[in-house]
C-alpha cells in the first residue's frame, strides 16, 4: 500500500514537471509572436522608408542603414518563424503520452485505448512514459528557446539600425 501511495506522489510530480515543461513551449510560441508583429510593423515603416530609390544616391548612408535593418529585420523573421516550424521527431521517446506515437499506435482507436488503459493501471510503467513525455517536451522547449532568442536580437538590431537610420538622414 505504500509502495503504490509513493508511485502516485512521484507520479504527481511529473505530472507537474510536464506542465511546466509544456508552459515554457507556450511562452517560447508567445514571445516569437510578439517578434513577428514586431517585425511586421517595423518591416513596413522600414520599406515606406525606403520608397524613394532616386534619393538613395543623395543619402547612401541613411539608405545602407535602412537595407541593414530590413536584413536584420528579415533575418529575425526567420529565426521566429522556426520556433512554430512542427516536428514530429521525439527522438527516442515512445512514451503513449505523445500524439505521434499514440496516432502511430493502432491503426483503431480501440487498440490504442487498450494499450492505453494498462499503461494508467502500471503506476512504474506511467512514471517512465512520463518521464519520457518530459524529456521529449524539454527538447521541443529548448530547440524554440533556442531559435527565439536570435529572433530576439535581430529584431533589437534591426530597431537600433532602423533608428540610426532615421537619425543619419536628419543630417544629409
Amino acid at each position: 500500500m505504500l509502495r503504490r501511495l509513493e508511485a502516485m506522489v512521484n507520479t504527481e510530480d511529473v505530472w507537474k514537471t510536464l506542465q511546466q515543461t509544456t508552459d515554457l513551449i507556450k511562452v517560447a510560441d508567445t514571445k516569437a509572436a510578439a517578434v513577428l508583429a514586431a517585425n511586421g510593423v517595423l518591416g513596413g515603416v522600414l520599406v515606406r522608408a525606403l520608397s524613394a530609390p532616386n534619393d538613395w544616391a543623395a543619402s547612401w548612408l541613411y539608405a545602407v542603414l535602412l537595407f541593414v535593418s530590413l536584413g536584420l529585420a528579415s533575418l529575425s523573421i526567420v529565426f521566429a518563424l522556426w520556433v512554430f516550424t512542427p516536428r514530429l521527431s521525439t527522438g527516442d521517446s515512445r512514451s503513449l503520452l505523445h500524439f505521434d506515437n499514440i496516432a502511430r499506435c493502432s491503426p483503431a482507436s480501440d487498440g490504442f485505448a487498450s494499450v492505453y488503459r494498462d499503461l494508467l493501471e502500471d503506476g512504474e510503467q506511467l512514471q517512465l512514459s512520463l518521464t519520457q513525455q518530459v524529456w521529449a517536451t524539454s527538447r521541443i522547449a529548448r530547440r524554440k528557446f533556442r531559435a527565439v532568442t536570435p529572433a530576439i536580437w535581430a529584431f533589437g538590431a534591426s530597431l537600433f539600425t532602423a533608428l540610426a537610420a532615421g537619425w543619419a538622414g536628419l543630417f544629409e
